[in-house]
């Protein structure tokens, strides 16, 4: 069985192949769509918890919250927002910036469902399990996207926003 930070890890890394071949502008519009997708979650997650949730089951709000954040992420990836770049950057700086970002994007998206399998109470146990004590996995939980940007479901949630906006003003420059 791989653990949760191997795979968080080994996502990144595909992810930061994709970014190198696509370039860092395309790849940070992706960014954008990720942790607007994942703040959309994050904030609206009591909310939901006390209202549609009440009528779901674990594994259903993790299906949900997952295609969420995955449907919005593509979404992102498929922009033409960044289609053609200006060609002021060269190939091996664009491929470079790029794969940084699709390192973090790749970061983003897979530790941010292992967070929704975890506040989820990992709902899948013939498929998967919540990581042992002392395991590297475990240790690692609070390195997940929510954590760090967030501050978790009782969080504040102010670097996330602060993340946000230097996002979106990047992108408006970008566009």
């Amino acid at each position: 069985m791989i653990s949760f930070v191997s795979l968080t890890w080994a996502t990144a890394l595909f992810f930061a192949l994709a970014g190198a071949l696509r370039g860092w502008q395309r790849e940070l519009i992706g960014t954008t769509g990720i942790v607007l997708g994942f703040f959309a979650i994050l904030q609206f997650d009591s909310l939901l918890r006390g209202s549609l949730y009440l009528l779901m089951t674990n594994g259903q709000i993790f299906l949900l919250q997952a295609a969420i954040l995955v449907a919005l992420a593509v979404l992102a990836y498929r922009s033409d927002l960044a289609a053609n770049p200006t060609g002021r950057v060269s190939r091996l700086r664009n491929g470079l910036f790029g794969g940084v970002a699709g390192f973090i994007n790749g970061y983003l998206i897979a530790g941010s469902i292992w967070y929704l399998l975890d506040i989820n109470r990992y709902p899948f146990p013939q498929l998967l399990s919540a990581p042992a004590e002392g395991s590297v996995s475990f240790d690692s939980v609070g390195m997940m996207p929510a954590i760090l940007l967030g501050g978790g479901l009782s969080g504040s949630g102010d670097l996330l926003s602060i993340a946000i906006l230097l996002l979106l003003a990047i992108v408006v420059i970008i566009v």
